[in-house]
C-alpha cells in the first residue's frame, strides 16, 4: 500500500494504531508533508511501524527496522548536505515521493492526483 496522507495536522504518519492496522499481513509506505514546511516520511509492514524520519531532524530514518527506507532517502538527497544548502533543491515532499517510488517499486499515475484527491487511488508496480 502507498499512502499519500492528506490530513492537514498530523497525518496517518504520526499515527501508529492507523500504520498498525493499515500494515497487517502487507506494506505500508507513508509521506506527509505540512505546506512550506516539513516532510514526514513512516514504514510499516505486518503491522508494525518499523522506520519513520522527518525532513527537519536531518536525521537517518530511525526504528526497529530502517535500512530499507535510509539507502532510498540517502540517494534522492532527502537530507541536504552543506553544498546543497547553496542549490535550488527540490521540495522535501517532491523528493520523499521520489525515495518511495524508486525504493519501494510503486507509482501513482499523474491523471490520478489532478483536481480533487479521491479517496484511494491504486497504485501500480514500477
Amino acid at each position: 500500500m502507498y499512502l499519500v496522507d492528506a490530513s492537514p495536522q498530523e497525518g496517518v504518519v504520526s499515527r501508529e494504531s492507523v500504520l498498525v492496522r493499515l500494515s497487517s499481513g502487507c506494506e505500508v509506505v507513508a509521506a506527509w508533508t505540512l505546506v512550506n514546511s516539513t516532510t514526514r516520511l513512516a514504514h510499516a509492514r505486518d503491522g508494525q511501524v518499523v522506520a519513520r524520519c522527518d525532513a527537519w531532524s536531518y536525521e537517518p530514518a530511525s526504528g526497529i527496522a530502517p535500512q530499507r527506507l535510509n539507502p532510498v532517502v540517502e540517494q534522492v538527497g532527502f537530507f541536504p548536505g552543506e553544498r546543497d544548502e547553496e542549490e535550488e533543491r527540490p521540495s522535501s515532499a517532491a523528493l520523499a515521493l521520489e525515495a518511495l517510488e524508486q525504493g519501494f517499486g510503486l507509482a501513482v499515475d499523474a491523471e490520478a492526483v489532478r483536481g480533487p484527491l479521491p479517496t484511494v487511488v491504486p497504485a501500480t508496480e514500477g
